[in-house]
């Protein structure tokens, strides 16, 4: 695709679509395919209560479920399919993989995180993360090592070594990728140099889940969580975790599961000692269908369309005066399946960022985000955590149509904010 010029920004002299352009994929992909509309409401229509029965409904339900997971499965490369666990959420999967590391191993009495222990952490945490980890660090006086940020991968590898061997951490805890920057770490080497340190290894995939297929062949990966409503197409209450056969959590609720209802403690087999309660079956029938998706078009196809695009949008913000870019745009992240993903952020002097994404939406039909992103500690590495920034996050439905629509906003928007500030 040819790099946005201003020459652009004189299209569409009558001013912006009257058709949305949703560029906010990084907090949940829109629109879906249609098979996976099809999907949660054909399962809603016909469903029964998956394990709680020998009824056709029951049965037909519970096949579903136990075919989604054995896709979901198979997509991502994992061998023991029932280690792969359906949750309400990727953040709901972090936070059962912390308090379960602080439980003792049921298999052999062990506490993976202890007081006084130390957790190593990428400089550009979500909250989903940093949360619950602040609070297990009043608890149990965790000591929380940040890793230094390096623009364009996030951390070093040979930093993240020399922490390791220095700091000796019971976890290591990262984002694949920067909901804000867009920005990647090298998820294979950081999974070896853990492997090797004998560390355990907690990947926040949110932002890359969908966008390659071999996620958890890397060695050295322990836990491993996702949202299903992002790059798996899927819809919102549902997540994934994925724990090696290596380890053992302690579940963070109790409940029915089906099976083994005669034990007053939750089961010891996978998935069920994960997932007490009712199945959250529409939202699973609609994540197999999204893979579905994902399969047919191609992952790596769906990263190309949505990194040209940004790419393009981002070669644009770097040609303008009026706005500042907190994005790398195209970077080589040491041959990384995912050198980075289709997240771009920016600022406009003179404009709080909510300000911004509010002339956006009101002005242009443009759905973006502003403010902090959930994500603080980013926004504190990055010194942007008083205004904020102005994310566009590109999806496969994008058009190179909308990427020009939205060059000639922000053109327009920068534009005022400079008049209005006046010269310097």
């Amino acid at each position: 695709m040819a790099v946005l010029h201003l020459a652009l920004l004189k299209m569409n002299p009558e001013g912006a679509s009257s058709q949305l352009i949703y560029m906010d994929n990084a907090a949940t992909s829109y629109p879906k395919p249609e098979g996976v509309y099809c999907a949660a409401d054909q399962y809603f229509r016909q469903a029964g209560n998956p394990g709680r029965g020998g009824h056709k409904l029951a049965l037909s339900s519970a096949r579903q479920v136990f075919e989604t997971r054995e896709k979901v499965a198979k997509f991502l490369k994992i061998r023991e399919t029932e280690r792969l666990v359906f949750t309400p959420g990727c953040t709901y999967s972090i936070n059962m993989v912390l308090h379960g590391l602080t439980k003792p191993n049921p298999a052999n009495g062990q506490t993976l995180l202890k007081r006084g222990d130390a957790v190593l952490v990428s400089s550009l945490e979500h909250n989903a993360l940093m949360r619950p980890l602040v609070r297990l660090s009043r608890e149990l006086d965790l000591q929380i090592v940040k890793i230094p940020y390096e623009s364009g991968k996030i951390f070093s590898i040979a930093e993240l070594r020399r922490l390791l061997n220095e700091v000796r951490p019971s976890l290591v805890a990262t984002l694949h990728a920067s909901n804000v920057t867009g920005e990647a770490i090298d998820i294979g080497s950081v999974a070896a140099s853990c492997h090797v340190a004998r560390t355990p290894l907690l990947v926040d995939a949110a932002q890359t889940a969908g966008l390659e297929k071999q996620h958890l062949i890397h060695p050295g990966i322990s836990f491993w969580c996702a949202s299903a409503h992002k790059g798996l197409f899927g819809q919102p209450g549902l997540g994934l975790l994925h724990v090696s056969k290596e380890y053992e959590l302690e579940p963070l609720i109790a409940g029915g599961t089906g099976s083994a209802s005669e034990e007053m403690n939750m089961p010891i087999v996978y998935p069920d000692r994960l997932e007490p309660g009712t199945a959250a079956g529409p939202a699973i029938a609609a994540l197999g269908a999204g893979v579905d998706f994902v399969e047919s078009v191609g992952a790596d196809v769906i990263l190309q369309h949505e990194i040209r695009l940004s790419d393009a949008f981002i070669s644009f913000l770097k040609a303008s005066n009026n706005v500042r870019v907190y994005s790398p745009g195209n970077v080589n992240n040491s041959g990384s399946i995912i050198p980075r993903v289709a997240n771009v952020s920016f600022s406009v002097p003179g404009m709080s960022a909510d300000r911004v994404v509010d002339a956006l939406d009101k002005e242009f039909n443009i759905a973006a985000r502003g403010g902090l992103h959930c994500a603080a500690l980013a926004h504190e590495t990055l010194g942007t955590i008083k205004e904020g920034l102005v994310r566009l996050s590109f999806g496969f439905f994008n058009t190179e149509a909308e990427v020009n629509e939205l060059a000639r906003a922000v053109h327009e928007i920068s534009q005022r904010a400079a008049a209005t500030a006046g010269p310097s």
